[in-house]
């Protein structure tokens, strides 16, 4: 930025004199970040050449990937101030209503891409050497990853704002054609024709690179995905539910000329439309890489149950918010018996509105994420989601509690306050109100805890097929409290959990014993365990469990030996978790 401030000051023709700070301040600049750059890039190159693992770190890969947006994005904005200096110039518009570079000359943009696109292409060809000597590790495919999402989010935000802009003005074309109108139409174009090329782009690489199974199970994917799903959708909604909310104002009998009308209409259309489009574009690309992942990896699935149960809970929240204002407005109505006004119009209209966004993104999300968590034979998948869902339950019942517990106390307090001889100046209106928000908290708390019973059940009953599934062997060399007091442990943490025991004085278990998944012995065997038993466990194909029980001439450094029922209690615990965890 020093060269570039020097050039730029250098074609400034007869300013360069009356510019001193301008120009020292790129002279300054040059002096100090030549030498600097020149020396750590040197060392930093050196380093890189000597060592692999130095040339394939994660922080060489994001210098040069950061150092190449930094160098990039600059040129498009450069281009952007271009291209809106040319459509201004095609409307005959002033610059002072200029997007971008308002205060910057063709020179300067000229300059400024040209500077940054020679450090570019050097960036890109070290990049391409690094690429060319086979990176280790995927340090390089994750940052690259990075820097192509970037250019995503970067070209689809330039593509949304212009649809949005060039509409506000096509609603203004319906009423005049004003200098502002046309300032909004040169402002739109800008941003479409640079970011539809750079989203395109962009965009192509990356699906292009979908068909390579790294690509597949990136998390950083399915979260940007995510993101980009879940603010076009909030918007998307707001926006709709504004448009909505005019469209019943109307209905009920709110009287609009035409030209009022296009003005309370172009914020909310010029919104929905480019955020809908990308609502519905991604929530279709989302459900493709869904389909194409095969069906054990999980991790896409559970930022999708993420999404769901993040969009239940928006929906729910309004949904709620549209029963307690019509609630509140039909309360006002019983007790005020008014005139039918304005005021109440769009009180009602309002209330209508978020009731019918919030009830079907409640619904259908709710829905969806009901039949993941209790799909018939997925036992697996339920304890891996149970997690997400928990949040949302709990999450829900603790704000439930809360607001009962304030609407109820708020309710006291009025009720307790008139009958002290203080009442409140509308005492029939505020008790009716608590009470319909006293209900409502109500409700939500039963309907979500009765969820919880039920999934706490169907949760127990997976989790007593898998113990039925996960049968024991216990080895002792004798019969004796030890075996009695493990076997009590495990039938108390997991009852349907078939348990043996085998006395090794009796030989190698049989071969029914032998299908246990898990064997559990004292230290007392392991030391000492015979060449029959030594083989047998060798052989033993499922997990081996060791109390540390006190045995002369051993030592263990971690655990406490001489605590048996402790231990039996540890090592019943870890059975228990172990038996859901090697699930398959």
């Amino acid at each position: 930025w020093g060269l570039i401030g020097l050039a730029r000051s250098a074609f400034a023709g007869d300013q360069i004199g009356d510019d001193v700070t301008r120009l020292a301040g790129a002279l300054a600049l040059i002096f100090v970040g030549i030498p600097v750059f020149l020396l750590h890039w040197w060392l930093a190159q050196r380093a890189a050449n000597q060592d692999e693992e130095e040339r394939f770190s994660y922080i060489r890969a994001v210098f040069l990937y950061g150092a190449l947006l930094a160098t990039l994005i600059p040129i498009i904005q450069n281009l952007t101030a271009l291209a809106n200096r040319i459509f201004f110039a095609l409307f005959s518009l002033s610059d002072n209503r200029l997007m971008f570079g308002s205060d910057q000359t063709w020179s300067d943009n000229l300059i400024a891409m040209l500077m940054n696109g020679l450090i570019a292409a050097y960036l890109f060809s070290v990049l391409r050497k690094d690429w060319a000597a086979e990176p280790i590790g995927a340090t390089y495919t994750d940052t690259r990853r990075l820097y192509r999402f970037i250019w995503m989010l970067y070209g689809l935000a330039m593509v949304v704002g212009g649809v949005q802009q060039t509409l506000l003005y096509l609603f203004d074309a319906l009423e005049n054609t004003s200098i502002a109108s046309q300032s909004i139409l040169a402002n739109g174009l800008t941003l479409i024709l640079v970011g539809t090329p750079t989203w395109i782009i962009s965009w192509r690489i990356l699906q292009k690179a979908v068909v390579e199974q790294t690509e597949q199970e990136s998390l950083l994917r399915a979260v940007i995905l995510f993101m980009v799903n879940l603010i076009s959708m909030v918007v998307t909604l707001f926006a709709g539910g504004v448009l909505l909310n005019i469209l019943i104002q109307i209905n009920l009998g709110e009287r609009l000329t035409f030209a009022g009308l296009m003005g309370e209409l172009r914020d909310p259309i010029s919104i929905v439309i480019p955020f809908g489009i990308s609502w519905a574009y991604f929530s279709r690309i989302r459900r493709q890489d869904l389909s194409a992942i095969e069906v054990d990896q999980q991790q896409p699935n559970r930022v999708q149950e993420v999404f769901e149960y993040l969009a239940a809970f928006l929906g729910l929240i309004a949904f709620f918010i549209g029963l307690q204002q019509l609630a509140f407005f039909t309360t006002s109505l019983l007790v005020e018996q008014p005139i039918w006004t304005d005021i109440y119009r769009q009180r009602l209209s309002a209330a209508l509105t978020v009731l019918l966004i919030g009830l079907p993104l409640w619904l259908l999300n709710w829905r969806k994420a009901n039949s993941h968590a209790k799909q018939d034979g997925d036992e697996e998948n339920h304890l891996e989601s149970s997690l997400i869902r928990r949040v949302y339950l709990y999450l829900v019942l603790f704000i439930s509690v809360i607001g009962v517990m304030i609407s109820a106390g708020v309710l006291i307090f009025e009720v307790l306050q008139a009958i002290l001889g203080d009442p409140d100046e509308n005492l029939l209106q505020t008790v009716l109100e608590l009470v319909s928000l006293l209900i409502l908290f109500s409700l939500v708390l039963w309907y979500h805890a009765l969820i919880l019973r039920s999934d706490g059940r169907l949760s127990a009953q997976i989790q007593a097929k898998l113990h039925a599934e996960f049968p024991i062997l216990v080895l002792v060399s004798e019969f004796g409290d030890f075996s009695e007091m493990l076997v009590a442990a495990l039938k108390k943490e997991a009852p349907k959990m078939p348990v043996a025991v085998h006395n090794i004085e009796l030989g190698v278990p049989d071969e029914d014993l032998s299908d246990a998944r898990a064997v559990i012995l004292p230290t007392n065997i392991a030391a000492n365990p015979g060449e029959a038993i030594r083989l047998w466990l060798q052989n033993f194909s499922g997990v081996r469990f060791v109390i540390p029980t006190p045995v002369q001439g051993w030592v263990w450094v971690s655990g406490n030996g001489n605590k048996i029922p402790n231990l039996v209690q540890q090592t019943a615990e870890m059975v228990r978790k172990l038996a859901c965890l090697l699930y398959t």
